[in-house]
């Protein structure tokens, strides 16, 4: 029997766990209409999460498609956590001359596979969810 406890997460705590890391997973569809899952280096922006690819299934099936993006930390040893998903229609701002996208492709990423990754994707109309897994910290009876 576990004692670990599973919460979820408000839009604001979401945000503030994407903050800590700089890497996730996107999703989108593939033109068989199967899942796949690539892994990124993103920054985010209020509510933006932006990721720049070199992939050319992102290229083509993210923007203006539903793209899901997921980032998670966990402890293996304590086995807590947290994950955040965002979910909502991916955009193509490679070339987009708003504030949110100048801003976003503005930011260093430090890009762990090689290759050039010329193309930027965001994330718009973004719905976050988030759970965290935890161990409870027993409360004290006193007598």
């Amino acid at each position: 029997m576990s004692d670990a406890a599973l919460e979820s997460l408000t839009e604001d705590e979401c945000l503030a766990m994407l903050q800590r890391t700089k890497y996730g997973r996107v999703a989108v569809v593939n033109d068989q209409g199967r899942p796949e899952i690539f892994p990124v280096n993103f920054v985010l922006h209020d509510r933006t999460v932006s990721f720049s690819t070199a992939s050319q299934v992102l290229q083509t099936r993210a923007p203006l498609g539903h793209v899901a993006f997921e980032a998670d930390i966990i402890d293996p040893n304590t086995r807590e956590g947290w994950d955040v998903v965002v979910s909502g229609e991916g955009a193509d701002i490679t070339d987009a001359v708003d504030q949110v996208s100048m801003r976003a492709r503005s930011e260093p990423v430090e890009h762990w596979a090689p290759g050039t990754k010329d193309r930027w994707i965001s994330i718009v109309n973004p719905r976050f969810t988030g759970r965290r897994l935890y161990k409870p910290v027993p409360s004290s009876t006193f007598y």
